[in-house]
């Protein structure tokens, strides 16, 4: 999909039977703090998850509903490192929508003229959010945060190396994990417990 020439998305498919979503970009940065909040359950910040960007009912197919989710939270592109496609090298998140909020505000204001706490409803889509957050430059301080978290100091000199490590140590995320790699765990985990379920089921008939 071509986000310069074609209708952004405002429902999903799932088995074949449509679905409204919640498309705007503040869904989405609920369901990224849904997601890395402590005091949720696993299976908690699943549900938090599919009620928020289901508008209706959630379809009964749970890891399908999961990965459609995680398609529309990719803007429909396909995932870079997930647990669907393990990788040796963990990434790490590199912002967060709680603890960088006032830093998101300030680079979209300036950078866009957008004030972000006065758009209302599904008036800014998460794909067109998304694309402007990755648009934004580096003169930021928001971006020069998230270098200095994602940064690899292999190779630099000492100074530095104590420097960067000073400033991970500043900006540092408490839950460093991506948000789409919790969710493909989330529903790797959900089609184990029903292949659990179907396979008790047939032992007890």
């Amino acid at each position: 999909m071509n986000i310069l020439i074609d209708a952004l998305p405002e429902s999903v498919m799932v088995k074949d039977a449509g679905y409204p979503v919640e498309y705007g970009f503040r869904a989405f940065i609920l369901i990224e703090m849904c997601i890395f909040d402590r005091k949720l359950t696993e299976q908690e910040k699943t549900a938090n998850a599919l009620n928020i960007f289901f508008k209706g009912d959630i379809p009964h197919d749970i890891p399908e509903a999961i990965e459609t989710l995680l398609w529309f939270y990719r803007c429909g592109n396909e995932a870079e490192n997930s647990a669907d496609k393990p990788t040796k090298k963990t990434v790490r998140r590199c912002y967060d929508f709680e603890q960088d909020a006032a830093f998101f505000y300030a680079a979209f204001l300036t950078q866009y003229g957008i004030d972000l706490n006065q758009i209302p409803g599904n008036d800014l889509h998460w794909w067109k959010f998304k694309a402007m957050f990755d648009g934004l430059s580096e003169e930021h301080k928001l971006c020069k945060i998230m270098g200095y978290r994602s940064i690899d100091t292999a190779g630099m000199s000492k100074a530095q190396k104590k420097f960067y490590s000073d400033m991970k140590k500043q900006y540092a995320i408490d839950s460093e994990i991506k948000v789409d790699s919790k969710l493909a765990l989330a529903k790797r985990d959900r089609m184990m417990l029903d292949y659990v379920q179907k396979r008790f089921k047939g032992v007890s008939a």
